[in-house]
């Protein structure tokens, strides 16, 4: 039993023409690969060479900041003061945050503050401990903790004023993060960072220095 019945040899080369296209365009999906670029971004690679962002990555991908939406200034009516201070804390995990790094940038007088909770290593951070940064240029640096001993997972850096420490934080605000390893009594925290959350943390810095 036919399906199909054709009138002419025009309508059954119409019909064979569809079939083909389709066919084609099937083969063209089912070639596509997704692939994840060294600073994290999802992307479709096709069989001729092209490749495009996935749907997913364009939508999450942010291309800039702006201050309003990263820092703001609190002032003490009674003294006058003000500090100036990230919005939200930048957190760097991907287990809901039992193991991972939640960073807090803020600026008192001249002094540029890294609040840093380093989850999920146990153990105390004495002010011994270090901090050790790869950037993505393959730049590494190695920071010792200003803060006092504590275990209550909290990781503090002081850059400017009597602190110093003014080159490193040059090389923060201009270079992305690639991995953080804070050392604790007991072991260390380790995380990489996206692309995303790298240039969150060089503008929030960009920011503080600049307000």
């Amino acid at each position: 039993m036919r399906l199909f019945k054709f009138t002419d040899e025009k309508n059954k080369a119409i019909f064979i023409f569809t079939i083909l296209i389709f066919t084609i365009s099937s083969f063209s999906v089912f070639a596509q690969t997704e692939a994840t670029t060294n600073d994290g971004q999802k992307v479709i690679l096709n069989d001729d060479g092209t490749w495009k962002y996935t749907k997913t990555t364009q939508t999450n991908y942010i291309v800039s900041f702006e201050c309003s939406d990263l820092i703001s200034t609190e002032t003490d009516k009674m003294t006058g003061h003000s500090i100036t201070g990230a919005i939200k804390k930048l957190v760097i995990s991907d287990d809901g945050s039992k193991n991972g790094f939640g960073i807090f940038l803020l600026r008192a007088s001249n002094t540029i503050i890294f609040n840093i909770h380093a989850v999920g290593a146990g153990g105390c951070i004495d002010d011994e401990n270090k901090m050790n940064v790869l950037f993505r240029d393959g730049t590494r640096l190695e920071l010792i903790n200003d803060g006092d001993f504590n275990c209550d997972e909290e990781f503090t850096l002081y850059f400017g004023e009597a602190f110093g420490k003014k080159k490193q934080l040059e090389i923060f605000r201009t270079k992305e993060i690639e991995t953080m390893r804070i050392w604790t009594t007991k072991s260390y925290v380790e995380k990489d960072f996206s692309s995303d959350q790298s240039k969150q943390l060089m503008k929030t810095i960009d920011c503080l220095m600049n307000n």
